[in-house]
């Protein structure tokens, strides 16, 4: 059997959607004639971990670890551990201190705070690749490090065979400008994209968007592999009970916030009794306190809300089951066009309502209107009220086209394995 060897970050015990990419094509690799062997971090600084997830790496997996030191160990001695900063940036900008620690992140940690791990990861994948004769690697990004661990692999032993996997933007990801970038740090940024760009032999990424966002910026060989769903985690119940439960699970930041949502619920409440007596929102994950106060400054919507904390995968695909709507909600921005969030395609397997808030003419709209599920509105669409009150009066189930069969993740990942092949 040929092996691949997989470069992440994210790895069970860590949760999130990072995770779930690389862990479900790693379950189906074996299939396809693929050996996946796996190289993340001995102790990586995560924010979600999801124990339930080591339960599903498959016995034909093999896992390498070593040390890795991050940066945030000086801040967390420093400061004390600041909630959902290791992904990304502080939302809280409301003080002088996080609004350093964000400058700090985006200009001296380029392109992030796993960029110590490079070097001794080369060193020491270089003398494994050859103790195991791999020919074919992969790395998935974010974190970007990722790639210049393969980077440098791939200068040092030229005849390997590298896909570059981009989830998200990278020199041209929004939140970058949450870093007040200097123009010389932006130019680092660009530099690096453009070094894996040039030498990766397929550039792979989830999107339509993105696809012909990594051709302008130059790549020469961008190949679509969207995410998926796992048939094998869903089990679709009715939903019990009466009240009318509109769901969201996973990090809500203020860059995601549907204000007239809110604004429009409430109003609903103050008209119709029935609908003021049987709605609930629930929350799970880390949720911006920016969007809280949104929600809660409405008289009616202040009783409204569940905040649900931390729930692993397994606990998000059993509230799946307890919602009468789920919301999607893109980040509100150009990269947000591209944006499939990994929840999308749960969304369609979990076969409910889908109520999405994102930037128009997205692919995720447009996928939408494709397999004719859900609603789709912009940010800035006031005129929510009548759809709102069709889906309360509607069924929570809904029928689904069956080109969904498209994101299984068995079907993806022979996707993955034919272009192995072919490289």
């Amino acid at each position: 059997m040929n092996k691949v060897l997989i470069i992440t970050y994210y790895w069970p015990p860590s949760g999130g959607s990072g995770v779930q990419r690389w862990l479900k094509f790693s379950k189906y690799l074996p299939q396809n004639g693929w050996k996946p062997i796996i190289y993340t971090p001995l102790s990586p600084s995560f924010d979600i971990e999801d124990k339930d997830l080591l339960n599903e790496i498959q016995k034909d997996v093999e896992v390498w670890k070593t040390s890795i030191w991050e940066p945030y160990s000086i801040r967390d001695k420093l400061f004390g551990r600041s909630e959902n900063s290791n992904a990304g940036i502080i939302h809280d900008k409301s003080s002088l201190k996080n609004r350093i620690f964000n400058w700090i992140r985006g200009n001296i940690f380029i392109p992030d705070p796993k960029i110590y791990w490079v070097k001794p990861s080369i060193k020491y994948l270089s003398k494994k690749l050859k103790e195991e004769r791999i020919t074919h690697i992969i790395s998935t990004g974010p974190p970007h490090s990722m790639h210049l661990i393969a980077l440098g692999l791939k200068k040092k032993y030229p005849k390997l065979k590298w896909i570059a996997d981009f989830r998200d933007p990278w020199s041209e990801l929004d939140l970058l400008d949450e870093f007040n970038l200097t123009k010389s740090s932006r130019t680092k940024y660009q530099k690096l994209e453009r070094e894996v760009l040039d030498n990766t032999d397929v550039c792979l990424t989830v999107s339509e968007t993105w696809v012909d966002s990594f051709k302008r910026l130059g790549s020469r060989n961008v190949k679509l592999i969207t995410n998926g769903f796992d048939e094998d985690d869903f089990n679709v119940l009715q939903k019990e009970g009466d009240t009318f439960v509109i769901g969201h699970f996973g990090l809500l930041n203020h860059l995601r916030n549907p204000k007239n949502l809110w604004y429009t619920l409430n109003e609903i409440c103050d008209e119709n009794p029935q609908f003021n007596e049987k709605l609930e929102i629930r929350l799970s994950g880390n949720i911006d306190t920016e969007v809280l106060q949104s929600i809660t400054q409405y008289f009616y919507l202040k009783s409204k809300v569940r905040v649900l904390g931390y729930l692993n995968h397994k606990e998000v695909l059993n509230e799946y089951n307890n919602s009468s709507i789920l919301l999607l909600l893109l980040f509100n921005s150009e990269s947000g066009k591209g944006n499939y969030p990994g929840k999308i395609f749960e969304y369609f397997a979990s076969q409910r309502s889908i109520l999405a808030f994102g930037p128009n003419n997205s692919d995720t709209q447009n996928l939408m209107k494709k397999l004719h599920c859900g609603n789709y509105f912009t940010y800035e669409n006031k005129n929510l009220k009548e759809k709102i009150l069709d889906l309360f009066n509607e069924s929570d189930k809904v029928n689904i086209s069956d080109d969904i069969n498209e994101f299984t993740r068995k079907n993806l990942t022979k996707k993955l394995s034919d272009l192995l092949n072919e490289i």
